[in-house]
């Protein structure tokens, strides 16, 4: 009895066609793949730097207004080589607020001694707000918010009776940019706080 011979298996392999095509299927497959982690990945580095944005927005706030709420003297702020200062006087000593490279800084010093430590940064990435003056300075008997209320409405011939300093800018880290934009009240100051200072005229050396 004849056995019946087995036939071999097909080895004739892949066609080009088949290839180019399974090719072209992966490269669709890595593409998606690589855009929902680049997307993922972007969205976490998005949120990160909100998060280190606004953590510098509130730790600045939180440093100005604890100093500038009880500041006994306040002065004009200026610009002097690109950089824009912001002078001021506490019961404890001198400060000197300044804006330079994107970086803020905060000095102080002893007027006795005329000496002061190293500036503290207290905030990195800051940039002006369209070109506009990131320290303003509101005078006792200003009347900054005239505008904001016509006619007789309430507040429209209100004076400051209190120096008042409004600090204007954006901090930008990464992709980020949140504006700052506060109003801090002088409560040491009144009508009789004079426009000099032992501040002003002893500066750290």
């Amino acid at each position: 009895m004849r056995q019946a011979r087995v036939r071999p298996a097909d080895d004739r392999g892949y066609s080009l066609i088949e290839v180019l095509v399974t090719t072209a299927i992966m490269s669709v497959v890595t593409l998606v793949l690589v855009g929902a982690t680049v997307e993922i990945y972007s969205g976490t580095k998005q949120i990160d730097n909100t998060a280190e944005a606004r953590d510098q927005l509130d730790n600045t706030f939180r440093r100005l207004d604890r100093e500038l709420r009880y500041a006994t003297w306040v002065a004009e702020p200026g610009q002097v080589d690109g950089s824009w200062y912001l002078e001021y006087a506490i019961p404890s000593g001198c400060r000197q607020l300044v804006l330079t490279g994107q970086i803020l800084t905060l000095a102080a010093w002893d007027p006795a001694v005329a000496t002061s430590g190293p500036a503290t940064a207290i905030a990195n990435g800051v940039t002006l707000i369209d070109n506009r003056k990131p320290f303003v300075l509101y005078p006792i008997g200003a009347q900054p918010y005239a505008s904001a209320s016509p006619g007789t409405g309430m507040g429209a011939n209100y004076e400051l009776d209190f120096q008042q300093v409004r600090l204007l800018f954006n901090v930008k880290i990464g992709t980020v940019t949140l504006p700052f934009d506060s109003v801090f009240t002088a409560q040491n100051t009144s009508r009789d706080t004079a426009t000099t200072n032992n501040c002003s005229e002893a500066r750290p050396t």
